[in-house]
């Protein structure tokens, strides 16, 4: 098969890139131009692999003839998929609601559009989110059946996305994709703090979405169809739990340095998947576990731990400092604040 990758140099991008390659199949990349100088290395990694069944295009997504130009490369035949991993995520997509909308929701426009003008069109896999179904801090259990609820910019996208492809006529597929972790990820973001840390996980690893992906290129039986893609039961955590083992590879303990209340209180995503199992039992994608992802992260910090037990009482605080929520905390805890109203001393 001949299959386009839209964001191919992103984290999930890669993974599947990889794994259309081992399975045999022709695959060509579309990527922003600015990852032709960013992502050199991991551009030769994959051309290494590719066994010259490997095509690069650097273009805009929301250029639709260059857009356009990659699709139509492959000639007679054609394109068999689609897999539109390309879009603008928090926080980025929050501070700049109109280029999110021009990215996420326009690049999928147009590829419904150009893809409508060919023979035959390609089935396109379209990546979603979890975020899609808004806060479920308070009921954690999710299935692809649950009303959606997008609570921010990006999750807003998708949905609008996922729109535009039900309503196309094309042969569609949509993974929504709970959290993916990588161990190229660190936990040092003020991001880290927009997630209570009660929240409950079911993290996805990346090479294990990467594999959801490529799978859901060919099956026959999934076309029309949205799927929850997470780890099961053996991703499963809390987000409490999941610092604590991040922040013990790092070298600094558990995470009771951070304290409740300089995370946001709600307004975030996530959950457990009901029905992440039937995923799994159509496109065959799990082999990590969430132990497997945290070995991977204590291999990779594994000089760094020794570093960060020695440094722990300066990055303590730091980490601290990194929370947007942490003014609030420590205003809600002044001496100067009487029955939730702040006092006002005159001097």
């Amino acid at each position: 098969m001949r299959i386009l990758v839209t964001g191919g140099f992103g984290n999930v991008g890669t993974s599947a890139v990889g794994a259309l390659l081992a399975k045999g199949h022709e695959v060509l990349i579309f990527e922003q131009p600015s990852a032709r100088s960013k992502k050199q290395k991991r551009t030769r990694e994959l051309l290494k692999n590719a066994h010259h069944r490997l095509t690069i295009f650097y273009g805009d997504i929301t250029d639709k003839k260059s857009l356009q130009d990659a699709i139509c490369s492959a000639g007679v035949g054609g394109i068999d998929a689609i897999i539109h991993l390309a879009a603008i995520i928090p926080p980025l997509s929050n501070q700049k609601p109109l280029l999110a909308e021009e990215i996420n929701v326009g690049g999928t426009r147009n590829i419904i559009e150009i893809c409508k003008s060919l023979a035959v069109p390609p089935r396109i896999v379209f990546a979603s989110s979890v975020s899609i179904y808004g806060d479920r801090l308070a009921n954690p259990w999710i299935s692809a059946t649950d009303p959606l609820d997008p609570n921010d910019n990006y999750s807003i996208t998708k949905n609008k996305s996922e729109n535009l492809l039900r309503e196309s006529g094309l042969p569609w597929v949509i993974l929504r994709l709970s959290y993916v972790v990588s161990s190229d990820w660190l936990p040092f973001d003020p991001m880290l703090f927009d997630v209570p840390p009660s929240t409950h996980f079911e993290v996805v690893h990346t090479e294990d979405a990467g594999r959801a992906f490529a799978m859901a290129c060919s099956l026959s039986n999934i076309e029309g169809r949205t799927f929850n893609i997470g780890g099961g039961p053996a991703c499963r955590t809390t987000y409490r739990a999941y610092l604590d083992r991040l922040m013990r590879a790092f070298g600094l303990g558990n995470s009771s340095f951070l304290c409740d209340e300089i995370f946001a209180r709600g307004d975030f995503h996530c959950g457990w998947f009901t029905d992440s199992e039937e995923a799994e039992m159509l496109l065959h994608f799990r082999s990590k576990s969430l132990e497997d992802y945290y070995s991977e992260v204590e291999w990779r910090t594994r000089f760094i731990r020794p570093l960060g037990s020695i440094a722990a009482m300066a990055v303590k605080p730091w980490i601290r400092s990194l929370s947007p929520y942490r003014a609030k905390a420590d205003r809600a805890h002044s001496p100067l604040i009487v029955s939730g109203k702040p006092e006002y001393r005159q001097h």
